[in-house]
């Protein structure tokens, strides 16, 4: 059986203008109030952001196509990229109700087995945790600090898992 070609990591990672676009027609089908038609809810998306409607439809083009005014979103990653703080992005998920953690690039074990049962065990440890936290029926602000910074390693450490796999690490021999 021939080996599968390993996948590049930005796979999954669309270009900015088309996480536009998709937001953009997501939320233009999406629409139920009054039967609003898809340039209505644009019009007022632009006018939410104090802009116009024609630029918001540049922004869903490529850079190289479009009115040669950058898009928000390559203009964050920019600044993300330029100041080198990642709290930018911390507070854009905070505002969209998550969190962000950077993902560890050379965390996985080069053997698989050992590697997935060190996340499993990591993952029951964990699980042990919470439900000792729950113990009492409440969580305390202490309780939660602590599952939460467990939490995020863990996530960085399956991240990192995932990537391996992704690049073809673990495999046959």
């Amino acid at each position: 059986m021939a080996k599968k070609s390993p996948q590049h990591r930005d796979s999954h990672t669309k270009e900015s203008h088309l996480v536009i676009q998709d937001a953009l027609l997501h939320v233009g089908k999406s629409s139920t109030t009054k039967k609003k038609t898809q340039l209505d809810v644009h019009r007022e998306i632009a006018k939410s952001l104090n802009i116009s409607t024609a630029m918001l439809y540049k922004w869903r083009e490529q850079p190289h196509k479009g009115s040669g005014h950058t898009n928000p979103l390559d203009r964050v990653a920019t600044l993300i990229s330029v100041t080198g703080d990642e709290r930018i992005v911390d507070w854009l998920a905070h505002k969209s109700g998550g969190h962000f953690i950077r993902d560890e690039v050379h965390s996985a074990s080069p053997e698989l087995f050992r590697a997935s049962n060190a996340l499993i065990k990591d993952f029951s440890l964990l699980i042990t945790e919470l439900a000792n936290a729950c113990d009492d029926q409440q969580v305390s602000p202490a309780e939660s600090v602590a599952l939460r910074e467990k939490w995020n390693s863990l996530r960085k450490r399956a991240e990192g898992f995932v990537r391996a796999c992704e690049k073809g690490t673990y495999g046959s021999k």
